[in-house]
């Protein structure tokens, strides 16, 4: 009887702990989720939530040219000297008005907000020559940034693309 009451009590004790087990979820150790869509995809969804006029449709960035003036046409877009940080990115096509919208995908070992960070310091928001952005935003969700600069006399602020962003991609975890 002991014997029985022994194995009863055993498998009652095992079963308590695989239980237990079951409820735990392992530790993350790799990079953050993969943020679903292109940044195409991405980028025309929030232009259909924060409407704006384009000149153009949105366009890929070719990450990999590095000629000098596909070098120049990475670092007028995202700010960036390295593309090497990016696996992906795309802006709208606009013509000489100040805006500009950049959304990236940032390399998995790569920290997102430091990428936010330097395309914000190294974007010029007098790219355009003639007319200047005075309103100037970066915003990120696990592997995707997107920067927006503007001009606000054209009724528009980049707050209001930030929250379209939100919507989109997912509730901002840093804007600087």
């Amino acid at each position: 009887m002991k014997r029985v009451l022994t194995a009863i009590l055993a498998a009652a004790l095992a079963l308590s702990l695989l239980s237990g087990c079951a409820g735990s979820k392992p530790t993350e150790t790799t990079s953050p989720d993969k943020v679903e869509g292109t940044m195409e995809e991405l980028l025309n969804e929030i232009v259909a939530q924060q409407p704006v006029e384009f000149d153009g449709g949105v366009e890929t960035i070719d990450l990999t040219d590095t000629s000098e003036e596909g070098q120049w046409a990475i670092k007028s877009s995202t700010g960036l000297d390295n593309a090497g940080v990016l696996t992906e990115a795309a802006e709208p096509m606009i013509g000489s008005i100040a805006f500009s919208m950049v959304m990236v995908r940032v390399a998995p070992g790569e920290d997102i907000k430091s990428v936010a960070e330097a395309m914000k310091s190294g974007i010029n928001p007098r790219k355009w020559v003639c007319v200047e952005a005075d309103d100037m935003l970066v915003t990120g969700y696990r592997d995707v940034v997107m920067l927006i600069m503007l001009d606000t006399s054209y009724d528009l602020t980049a707050q209001s693309f930030v929250d379209a962003f939100g919507k989109v991609v997912g509730e901002p975890e840093f804007v600087i």
